[in-house]
């Protein structure tokens, strides 16, 4: 596992921002630079580390932005390698990496407006090399993202506790607003129980309800989004829906509210919009034995999790699962696989950070505490008993 230093520092007189800790920037524009292609320089001995590339997720974001930077990077003795990421390129690193060899990646959030170098630096602890990129930071929305969830049926007290748990959570995570459309579509025409909706949403409307569907143990739920923006790809209307003959199971497992939550990030396009993102599908493989997820800001909290190359999507499971979690056999019991595994299912940094790839400005440090599983306790993770999410997955049937 790679050890990180992330640095303290404030910005100097001319930008008195303060710099925040733990992998979040929150800088001025101390040093203006235009959004212009890496450029590279390495001393000419020979023996320095060699900076193969160096790339940013993006050129330019609206604050708080969630950038991504990538890098490759060797070392013609094969040295122990040292990578710094020093926004603003006043010297001052805001991100150390150590054994940074190979193909590796990273995510900040900077926080202010502005137009920034950002220097990477690879050293061996003798020799060193850098490579810069330029990046514009624009303005972002004031408005905070809000969730409307409008209950279609009578809703128990733990039922409805559950959803407004999990609206709370996905508010929290979801940092701005998304602009407003008109979404109009008729009672039940989303594949499950809706009511009809001819108005302006602004941002995310979802219609929840718990009736019969199929009887126990089978279909547990029917949820996705059913209108999405033609302006951004997400979803601005949706549909939950649950069996009753499940919930007494869930309720008295203690797995409701993890549930919900999971299912409430499939609205949001978690898995159900890896393939029709506006900014890039985020999805290879699909249907295959090993699909992969590619965004850049999530794969580079796999990065940081110890992950090589891009992320492990599940490929079993029932209609559904495949395709659209994080691999079970990988992740264990990160809220986005396709398996509960009991009550405690955290929501980690690379969950956040695939809803800045869809789009989506994010708050990363609202994740949950996370690693990834490994030995005796993945094999004890997966021979515990678990509710494998076995839901009918809607997909859009209109846009607005």
């Amino acid at each position: 596992m790679h050890h990180e230093r992330p640095m303290h520092r404030r910005v100097r007189q001319a930008a008195s921002t303060a710099v925040l800790i733990a992998l979040t920037v929150v800088a001025a524009a101390c040093t203006a630079a235009p959004a212009t292609p890496s450029t590279t320089t390495v001393p000419s001995t020979g023996t320095a580390p060699v900076i193969t590339t160096f790339t940013s997720s993006t050129t330019s974001a609206p604050a708080p932005a969630l950038i991504a930077f990538a890098w490759q990077v060797a070392d013609p003795q094969s040295d122990r390698l040292t990578c710094d990421i020093d926004v603003g390129a006043d010297g001052t690193s805001e991100l150390t990496v150590t054994d940074c060899q190979g193909s590796r990646s990273r995510n900040l959030t900077i926080g202010d407006t502005g137009a920034y170098a950002i220097r990477f630096t690879v050293s061996d602890g003798t020799e060193s090399a850098t490579s810069t990129v330029g990046l514009s930071v624009t303005a972002g929305t004031s408005e905070t993202f809000d969730i409307v969830l409008r209950p279609q049926t009578t809703l128990s007290p733990e039922a409805q506790a559950a959803f407004d748990a999990a609206e709370a959570r996905w508010e929290g995570i979801v940092t701005a607003g998304v602009p407003a459309v008109r979404a109009t579509i008729g009672a039940n025409g989303c594949g499950a129980l809706n009511g009809a909706i001819d108005e302006v949403v602004d941002d995310l409307v979802i219609d929840i309800s718990t009736t019969a569907i199929d009887g126990a143990g089978s279909v547990l739920a029917r949820a996705g989004p059913c209108l999405v923006s033609t302006g951004d790809g997400l979803p601005r209307f949706g549909v939950m829906e649950f069996d009753l003959a499940d919930l007494s199971n869930l309720i008295s497992s203690g797995t409701l509210t993890a549930v919900i939550t999971h299912e409430m990030g499939h609205l949001l396009g978690i898995g159900t919009r890896w393939t029709s993102a506006k900014p890039g599908v985020v999805l290879t493989g699909g249907g295959t034995g090993d699909p992969r997820y590619t965004g850049a800001r999530a794969v580079a909290e796999w990065s940081a999790l110890g992950g090589n190359g891009t992320i492990p999507v599940e490929a079993t499971g029932g209609p559904g699962t495949a395709d659209a979690h994080w691999r079970e056999s990988t992740f264990g019991t990160e809220l986005m696989t396709g398996f509960i595994n009991g009550p405690v299912n955290p929501i980690s940094r690379m969950t956040i950070a695939s809803l800045a790839d869809l789009g989506y400005q994010v708050d990363i440090a609202r994740a949950d505490a996370y690693s990834v599983p490994s030995g005796n306790l993945l094999r004890s993770l997966l021979a515990a008993p678990e509710v494998e999410l076995r839901v009918d997955r809607l997909g859009p049937v209109g846009a607005a």
